[in-house]
């Protein structure tokens, strides 16, 4: 008796379990505005955000004639676009639902959670690319110095007045790539510069100049080895969802079938603010800086 001449006799098993693939982390959407989801989540295509210059002051001379001239300034607004209407949907025929041993309707209903989530990431991450303000250089690591020079440019703007310790209103999304290339710079890793470092234990350093740094599988990659990332404030993009992924099913009698399909609707922004400068002028995007690198 051998295995081949007595082949029937040994069954092949087909585990209980499914090897998943993988669902990276959605961080973007958790660190960006949300403050005007509410007022869509009934209706509108649109939101309208005002913007509010700072006024000029003037020198009053003494005297009967010489009155008050009041300053009017023509303001600009800051529009958000309801406009991205997203799904994933598959089709589950009826005589595959009773013969699997796999109950794969709630396995990919689980999935179109997380396909919906993602796009969102996606769509944010692709937002960096237009920022005007940026360091680095594609394909290289992102040295100290670059680092510097984004918290500098988040002082200039006036961000880091109260306190120059960025605190939970600011994060840095990196590629995994460019996390390794700061675990390689000492001001980050070493104990004699930062008394919480452990990287050869743990490979983490958590905060760059006090920013929380996440790392991010979703960037924009514009090319081989290069990545599009970002430090930015929480008011640099806007994010409203209109419509939270409802999942609905129904039987199609032609196909035999049941069609399933979750769907979400919402609008992303790039928010851009009136310069300190008093009179008004042009809006800047001065609450990110994009990051090139690995």
């Amino acid at each position: 008796m051998t295995t081949t001449t007595h082949a029937n006799f040994i069954p092949e098993v087909w585990a209980d379990g499914v090897l998943s693939a993988v669902e990276y982390a959605g961080m973007i959407q958790k660190r960006v505005t949300r403050e005007y989801e509410g007022q869509i989540k009934q209706m509108g295509d649109t939101v309208h955000v005002a913007r509010a210059s700072n006024l000029q002051t003037s020198t009053k001379a003494s005297g009967v004639g010489n009155t008050v001239a009041f300053e009017a300034i023509t303001e600009g607004v800051q529009d958000m676009s309801i406009n991205v209407h997203e799904y994933a949907a598959f089709l589950i025929e009826n005589i595959l639902e009773a013969q699997a041993n796999q109950n794969l309707r709630a396995i990919y209903q689980k999935k179109i959670g997380y396909a919906l989530s993602r796009g969102r990431e996606i769509t944010l991450a692709n937002l960096f690319q237009s920022f005007s303000q940026s360091v680095g250089t594609y394909g290289l690591d992102l040295t100290s110095d670059d680092y510097l020079a984004a918290l500098q440019k988040h002082m200039e703007a006036g961000l880091l007045e109260s306190s120059p310790d960025p605190g939970d209103d600011f994060s840095i999304f990196l590629s995994p790539a460019a996390y390794v290339g700061a675990l390689k710079i000492d001001v980050f890793t070493n104990r004699d510069y930062n008394p919480s470092a452990d990287a050869i234990g743990r490979a983490y350093f958590g905060k760059l100049y006090g920013a929380n740094a996440y790392i991010s599988n979703l960037l924009r990659s514009p090319a081989a080895g290069q990545h599009d990332m970002v430090f930015l404030h929480t008011g640099a993009l806007a994010l409203a969802v209109q419509q939270e992924v409802p999942v609905k099913s129904q039987w199609l009698i032609r196909n035999i079938a049941d069609g399933v399909v979750g769907w979400n609707i919402y609008g992303t922004a790039e928010l851009n603010y009136p310069p300190e400068t008093p009179g008004g002028g042009s809006a800047t995007d001065n609450r990110a800086v994009l990051l090139k690198g690995p």
